[in-house]
């Protein structure tokens, strides 16, 4: 019989897991965003903030995984948009250093930070333009600094959201290269954790089950988004984060 590493969690511990992905899979289906800031922000309630960045990349890829096979067009979007994933991945692998090297209560401050910024914003992203000649250095720059939150956060959408949006894409672009960008930031992020061992073995144990939950309440998000109001269920879920995110902030500095 093998002997399989499940991390040494209490029967609660495992209840708030499931419970954080169940809802993370139910916004992800209806809204399209949030798996890691409402994962990180309920994980934390029970367990070690590394441990919960660590849990959150397996689910978060299978969650993403969906959306690049809806949006397709991956050799395109790579072929256009490389000089910000080479540059993400270099971010990301200073911002898993990082991540492992620092304490605890720095990582708090700065997932509370994230939390609270992204939950004021709402919709609301910079109205910037780019000029064609100026997107390969653009992306180039974003890309470096959501690599450094991927890597000491696991969340990274808000910046390369806001790129997204100055190059007016149309829809369909929109749509592949966030499911490509956001598939491939997930694949970069597991290798880059289990490098510095923020990711271990028990934990990617652990975060394969909780890819089931998520993937499994997804479809439920998608009635939510058919029978309820959209703009409400945003308000209320970005509530949330902020209560969640002042509690990083406050956990941060008592």
């Amino acid at each position: 019989m093998i002997d399989v590493p499940w991390p040494d969690y209490a029967p609660s511990h495992w209840g708030v897991m499931i419970l954080a992905f169940a809802l993370a899979g139910v916004i992800k289906g209806a809204i399209g965003f949030g798996v890691p800031i409402v994962t990180i922000s309920l994980l934390t309630l029970a367990l070690p903030v590394k441990d919960a960045i660590a849990l959150t990349v397996l689910p978060a890829l299978a969650g993403n995984m969906i959306m690049m096979k809806e949006g397709g067009r991956v050799g395109a979007i790579l072929a256009r948009f490389w000089p910000l994933l080479v540059a993400k991945g270099v971010g990301l692998v200073i911002g898993a250093l990082i991540l492992a090297s620092v304490p605890t209560r720095a990582v708090l401050a700065v997932l509370g930070i994230v939390v609270v910024v992204f939950s004021l914003m709402g919709d609301r992203v910079p109205r910037l333009r780019l000029r064609p000649r100026q997107e390969r250095i653009a992306g180039a720059l974003v890309g470096a600094g959501a690599g450094l939150l991927a890597g000491t956060t696991a969340i990274f959408g808000p910046p390369i959201v806001a790129y997204m949006t100055a190059l007016r894409l149309d829809k369909a672009t929109y749509v592949a290269a966030i499911g490509t960008l956001w598939t491939l930031t997930n694949i970069l992020t597991l290798v880059a954790f289990g490098a510095v061992a923020v990711l271990t073995v028990p934990l990617l144990v652990a975060s394969v089950p909780m890819a089931a939950v998520l993937l499994g309440a997804y479809p439920l998000g998608r009635a939510v988004r058919q029978r309820v109001d959209e703009a409400m269920f945003r308000r209320l879920v970005r509530a949330g984060l902020l209560v969640a995110g002042a509690r990083l902030l406050v956990l941060a500095v008592v």
